[in-house]
């Protein structure tokens, strides 16, 4: 009993500190990780008041012609001293900080700037616009769209919003607000599927015109994995709904050749042309 005792004591003096010691570094890896969210958010709106976001233009293109189609509007951040900011984190800090609307409005601001009138001269040509829930469940953004569509010369069809799954959350409000959308000739398309909360009966309740493939499951095409099987079944469900297909992250001859054998249409990545200023696509389109 006295040698399990002792045992018992030994290992205590040991385990214990340890357990202190991984306490106090985990709350001080949360407190970095606090602070460094805190220092994100005050630099966000320190930007969205300096205007520091510009814009980029990916093309999509006809997967069976290569003809460039469209072209999706893509935010990015650089700072004073040269820094860049990913997308993937300011847009994320933005939406818990309640900042993402205003992002989406100088969005759309920097978009109507760059594309005066732009589909006078290109009929067949769209551009997308990524909104997020918050803008889904505003009525601000109708008015805004319509400011976009006339200052851009938009016909039907020549403005496409993408909404991502977790935008759909709030259905009763979201599918008013698509009505909407569409009622003025924008199209809308659902990003991301299968990545978020959506489902088919989600697909099937809104009304949608495309549906986006992620290029998380792109880049499985031609690979042993467990999500490999996924983008046949996301190409069935849109076949069945009717949806116009567009692939992301298309990178390689052989991932754009799955796709195209598969009845995808368009498709966007650096297979066909990396994200590039207005002027360059306008150069490209021949204006």
């Amino acid at each position: 009993m006295v040698n399990i005792q002792r045992g018992l004591y030994d290992k205590a003096l040991v385990l214990v500190p340890l357990g202190v010691l991984a306490a106090g570094v985990l709350a001080f890896a949360v407190f970095i990780l606090t602070r460094q969210q805190l220092t994100l958010i005050s630099t966000l709106k320190v930007a969205l008041k300096r205007r520091e976001f510009s814009m980029v233009y990916q093309p999509i293109v006809d997967l069976q012609s290569g003809r460039w189609l469209g072209a999706e509007a893509l935010v990015r951040w650089h700072r004073p001293a040269g820094e860049t900011v990913p997308p993937d984190i300011f847009i994320k800090a933005a939406e818990d900080a309640g900042f993402i609307q205003d992002i989406t409005a100088q969005v759309m601001e920097m978009v109507g700037r760059d594309a005066t009138q732009f589909f006078k001269r290109h009929r067949d040509f769209h551009i997308a616009i990524n909104l997020s829930s918050a803008d889904l469940e505003s009525p601000t953004t109708i008015s805004a769209l319509a400011r976009l569509a006339a200052q851009t010369g938009a016909g039907n069809g020549n403005l496409l919003v993408e909404a991502t799954e977790r935008g759909f959350l709030e259905a009763e409000v979201v599918r008013d607000t698509l009505q909407q959308i569409r009622s003025m000739g924008i199209q809308v398309a659902i990003d991301d599927f299968g990545t978020g909360y959506s489902s088919l009966s989600y697909l099937e309740d809104f009304e949608l015109d495309s549906l986006k493939i992620d290029k998380s499951f792109v880049d499985t095409l031609g690979k042993d994995s467990a999500t490999s099987q996924v983008v046949p079944h996301i190409i069935e469900i849109a076949k069945s709904l009717k949806l116009i297909m567009i692939a992301e992250g298309v990178e390689t001859e052989d991932q754009a050749q799955y796709l195209r054998d598969r009845g995808v249409q368009l498709a966007q990545g650096w297979l066909f042309a990396r994200p590039m200023s207005f002027a360059a696509l306008n150069k490209r389109l021949g204006a």
